[in-house]
């Protein structure tokens, strides 16, 4: 199929601590191709964020990555400052959970989305201004020219999240990572941001990275699941293969927990028992194995690499072997 656009390979990231070494990612490997739309699953504190900071080269100063993050063939982990710069922005963007903090507030909408155009690609400040006013109408923002003047505060938290994706794109980047891009929305403006994101994967070459804690989001627009427990990939497929076919009993788990239509409301929502495992002290088995309830003594003593149980479907478990 090619080179990937972006592919990960033995991915670390520590952060050094009062308290010890804390391992957020651990030797992690993805491939992602043109066009496509790769989903990263798993609870608050599984690596999600932590692998996509890593990648932008945005770690917190404690941070350590290792390993190997190549762009179009090109390695960019642990790259200086100014090759990164002139690559964040441009052929790699990142949409953040929170879309009124990330945006400049003291400055007009129109004024920070066309910083990037002008100095990634040397347009006039008149192109940039119709460049922008073209990606506004492409996220479906009425009236574009006066959204374009006013300032962050002016706009809904929707509104916000939509003009973070406009500005990504202005770049027309090769890769997109958006991070839990539709947390602390309302499930009608949550709807129309998956929407947007489905419209750009069908109709632009752009990657996109969907980082999320739930399955259901996933399940309209990725292409490829990866799902992440304590640092690591524990399981790793098509969309089809996780929904229908899922080998580890956290993916099961999961899936279980997505409400459903067909569910008696008396009833309580299934959950995974436990609590997700400290990251300062790692279970010296499998990860998941304490809130498992088909852990076996295997289980407790080694932990289980990636294994190929179909041609495009991964898992990390000792069940069935």
């Amino acid at each position: 199929m090619g080179t990937p656009v972006l592919e990960c390979r033995d991915l670390t990231v520590q952060f050094k601590t009062n308290d010890g070494i804390v391992a957020a990612v651990s030797h992690l490997n993805l491939a992602i191709k043109r066009g496509e739309c790769f989903g990263i699953v798993g609870e608050s504190g599984s690596g999600k964020t932590q692998t996509s900071l890593a990648i932008m080269g945005l770690l917190a100063e404690n941070g350590i990555a290792s390993g190997s993050v190549k762009l179009n063939g090109r390695e960019i982990l642990n790259q200086s400052r100014a090759v990164l710069d002139s690559i964040r922005g441009n052929e790699m963007t990142m949409i953040f959970q929170d879309a009124m903090s990330s945006l400049t507030p003291f400055m007009r909408i129109g004024e920070q989305m066309c910083e990037g155009l002008i100095r990634h690609k040397g347009y006039s400040e008149s192109q940039a201004r119709a460049r922008v006013l073209e990606a506004l109408e492409m996220v479906r923002i009425p009236a574009a020219a006066r959204r374009y003047k006013q300032y962050p505060h002016e706009m809904s938290g929707g509104m916000c999240q939509r003009v973070m994706i406009a500005q990504a794109l202005l770049c027309k980047p090769s890769v997109l990572i958006a991070d839990e891009p539709t947390t602390a929305l309302d499930v009608t403006v949550q709807a129309e941001i998956l929407e947007i994101l489905a419209g750009l994967k069908r109709h632009t070459d752009t990657s996109i990275i969907l980082i999320t804690h739930d399955l259901g989001v996933v399940a309209g627009i990725c292409d490829q699941v990866a799902v992440m427990y304590g640092g690591r990939i524990i399981e790793h497929g098509l969309i089809e293969d996780i929904f229908y076919k899922s080998h580890h009993p956290y993916t099961a788990g999961l899936l279980a927990s997505i409400p459903t239509i067909k569910m008696d409301p008396s009833e309580d929502l299934a959950a995974i028992p436990g609590q997700p495992p400290n990251l300062l002290n790692l279970p010296a088995g499998c990860h998941f194995s304490p809130r498992c309830r088909r852990r076996f003594e295997r289980c407790d003593k080694s932990l289980p690499e990636l294994r190929r149980i179909a041609p495009d479907h991964t898992s990390a478990c000792f069940l069935g072997t």
